[in-house]
C-alpha cells in the first residue's frame, strides 16, 4: 500500500477546473456532483449546519457498524476531496456570511425544494445580484416547475417515475429497483455536465452565469436507452424480462446462465441466437453437447434471430444451461471471446475490486483516513484526461474542518470575529 499524504483535500493545480470555486449545499441527492467537480480540480467547499453537520453524515452503512458523523461510508463516497465549513443559513448572520462567500464563487450547488431557496438567500435572483457570473445548479426531484414539482421523493421514487424500474424485474415478480441509487447517480452526472456547460457558456456570454435546473426524474428518463423509441415506433412498452432479453418488444432467449462458479452473460449478439450464433453452435458441437442445435434446420432458425415458440426456447436454454453448468465462468468467457462472441463474466463486488483489467489501469485508489489510522480502496477516475488529469483528492472532510482556512481566505475573517460567530452559532 502506498504511503499517501494525509492533507485533505490534496492540491490539484493541474486539473481542468483548478482555480474555480464551488459552494456545495446539496443533500444526499446532489453531493456526488460536487465530488466530481473537486476531482477535476475545483475547490469544492461543503457548507453544513453547525454542530451536527449535514444530515447525510448519519446515513449508513457505517465503518465497522459504528454510527457516527465521521463514519458514514455514504458520506465518504459522496464527499471525498472537499473542504467543509459550517454556516447556519437559518440565521440572518449566517446568510450574510454565505453571501460573502457566494460573491467569490463560480458554482453554487443546492437541492432545496422548488420555491424554498429564496428564504435562505439561495435563489438565483439573489445570488445573481451578488455575483452576475455565478452558476447556480439546483438539483430537485422533479425540476423547478410542473405539476409534480412539490412531490416528495427518494431515489426509489424517481427511479419508478423515471421509468427505469419498469425495465427491471420479470413477469413473475414485477418491476424492481436496482440496488445502487440510480437516480442519484444519473442526476449528479447530468448536473455536473450542466454546470460545466454553463461555465463554458459564461466564457462566451460576457461573463454571465445562469441557473441550471436539474430534475431526478428527467435524468433517469434520459438513461432509458431505446425504451421510449420502442413505444413511439411500435407502441410496445419494454418491460423487465428477468434473465431473458426484451429486444424491441420481443422476449428472446436467456442471456444469463449459471455456471460452476457463478454466472455468465451470453449476450444476444454473440450468443446462441442471432447472426453470430454459428460460432457458439460450433463450440457446442465440438464438445458433443449441442443437443441437436448443430443441424441445418436449427442453425437457420437461430441465425434468423426470430421469435421461438416456448418449446423451442426451452430446449435451447436447457442445452446452453447444461453446457455452462459444468464449466467455470473464466474459462467460458475466454473461449467465447476467442471465438469472437460477446460473453462476459458476472462479477461480484469482490471480483470487481480484484479485477485484473481495473488493476492494469490503476483504477482503484488508496485513500488515507489519518483519524482512523487506516487507508481504504476508493473508486478511481471516471475518465482519463491526458493533459489535465483527474485526481482523487483525499478523504471526506470532518464537520467544519476548514472553517478557519476558508473564512480566513475568502471573506477575510480574523480569529476574533470567527470566534464571535461561533459563540452565536452562526458557524
Amino acid at each position: 500500500m502506498p504511503d499517501e499524504p494525509t492533507a485533505s483535500p490534496l492540491p490539484h493545480p493541474s486539473g481542468p477546473l483548478a482555480g474555480y470555486r464551488v459552494l456545495d449545499l446539496a443533500d444526499e441527492k446532489g453531493q456526488l456532483c460536487g465530488r466530481l467537480l473537486a476531482e477535476l480540480g475545483a475547490d469544492v467547499v461543503k457548507v453544513e449546519p453547525p454542530r451536527d453537520g449535514d444530515p447525510t453524515r448519519l446515513r449508513g452503512p457505517f465503518y465497522r457498524g459504528e454510527e457516527g458523523a465521521e463514519r458514514s461510508l455514504f458520506w465518504w463516497a459522496m464527499n471525498a476531496g472537499k473542504r467543509s465549513i459550517t454556516c447556519q443559513l437559518k440565521l440572518e448572520g449566517g446568510r450574510a456570511l454565505f453571501h460573502r462567500l457566494a460573491a467569490t464563487a463560480d458554482i453554487v450547488l443546492e437541492t432545496s425544494p422548488p420555491g424554498q431557496a429564496a428564504a435562505f438567500g439561495l435563489d438565483y435572483a439573489t445570488l445573481e445580484a451578488l455575483n452576475p457570473g455565478v452558476v447556480l445548479v439546483s438539483i430537485t426531484n422533479w425540476g423547478q416547475t410542473g405539476p409534480y414539482k412539490d412531490y416528495q421523493a427518494t431515489d426509489i421514487v424517481a427511479v419508478a417515475m423515471g421509468g427505469h424500474m419498469y425495465l427491471n424485474g420479470d413477469a413473475q415478480h414485477g418491476p424492481v429497483r436496482t440496488l445502487a441509487p440510480q437516480s442519484f447517480a444519473q442526476v449528479n452526472s447530468q448536473a455536473a455536465v450542466g454546470a460545466l456547460t454553463a461555465l463554458y457558456a459564461r466564457g462566451v456570454n460576457d461573463g454571465l452565469g445562469q441557473h441550471v435546473d436539474v430534475s431526478m426524474q428527467e435524468a433517469v428518463a434520459n438513461a432509458m436507452d431505446n425504451a421510449q423509441a420502442t413505444w413511439d415506433i411500435r407502441r410496445i412498452n419494454l418491460s423487465g424480462p428477468g434473465v431473458r432479453r426484451n429486444n424491441t418488444g420481443y422476449t428472446t432467449l436467456k442471456y444469463l446462465y449459471q455456471c460452476a462458479d457463478g454466472w455468465v452473460a451470453a449476450l444476444n449478439a454473440g450468443g446462441v441466437q442471432g447472426p453470430a450464433s454459428t460460432a457458439i453452435i460450433d463450440w457446442l458441437a465440438e464438445t458433443g453437447e449441442d443437443g441437436g442445435l448443430a443441424t441445418p434446420v436449427w442453425r437457420e432458425k437461430l441465425a434468423l434471430a426470430g421469435a421461438l415458440d416456448d418449446d423451442e426456447r426451452e430446449h435451447v436454454e436447457r442445452v446452453v444451461g447444461a453446457f455452462c453448468a459444468t464449466r467455470g465462468k473464466a474459462d467460458l468467457v475466454e473461449e467465447a471471446q476467442r471465438r469472437q462472441s460477446g460473453w462476459a463474466p458476472v462479477f461480484t463486488p469482490r471480483e470487481i475490486v480484484e479485477s485484473k483489467q481495473l488493476a492494469a489501469r490503476d483504477y482503484w485508489i488508496w485513500v488515507r483516513h489519518e483519524d482512523l489510522g487506516e487507508s481504504f480502496i476508493y473508486p478511481g477516475a471516471p475518465w482519463k484526461l491526458s493533459e489535465t488529469p483527474w485526481k482523487q483528492r483525499g478523504r471526506a472532510p470532518h464537520i467544519g474542518e476548514h472553517n478557519e482556512q476558508v473564512y480566513g481566505e475568502l471573506p477575510g475573517l480574523d480569529a476574533a470575529e470567527l470566534r464571535r460567530l461561533r459563540m452565536r452559532m452562526v458557524v
